[in-house]
């Protein structure tokens, strides 16, 4: 087992310990056990998924970030970060809806970047709320 930190400005979202965390940075999916070697890596926008002892799993929506495991913890430190029984399924879908919308019309390549980031974070907020 191994410690296992989200934290986000607002609150720590999750402390406790895991037997396996999988999660995605922007060089591709990973996994990680305990005492594994130190890593600091950068998150995507993405699915987290702890797997505690006795086979427990709780997923959360993770929005980015940095991932750094050291001294047997693994810290998760995102501007958002939501487990799957905290996300408003209503409200991600319209978020995806109108991003969807509004994309279809922008002209300029930063609205264009900005309304697919929230087309990928309402997507994962989906994916993660479905799958609780």
């Amino acid at each position: 087992m191994f410690k296992v930190r989200i934290i986000t400005p607002q609150k720590r979202v999750f402390d406790g310990e895991a037997v396996f965390v999988e999660f995605k940075t922007v060089e591709g999916a990973m996994g990680t056990l305990q005492k594994r070697a130190p890593f600091l890596g950068a998150l995507a926008i993405s699915e987290l998924e702890i797997e505690k002892s006795g086979g427990e799993r709780e997923k959360f929506a993770i929005h980015g970030g940095i991932a750094e495991f050291s001294q047997n913890t693994l810290t998760i430190l995102s501007d958002t970060a939501e487990r799957a029984d905290e996300i408003d399924i209503e409200r991600a879908r319209r978020a995806l809806e109108k991003a969807k919308i509004e994309l279809k019309n922008a002209e300029d390549e930063k609205s264009k970047k900005d309304l697919e980031g929230k087309i990928q974070r309402a997507t994962v907020r989906l994916k993660v709320a479905n799958r609780k």
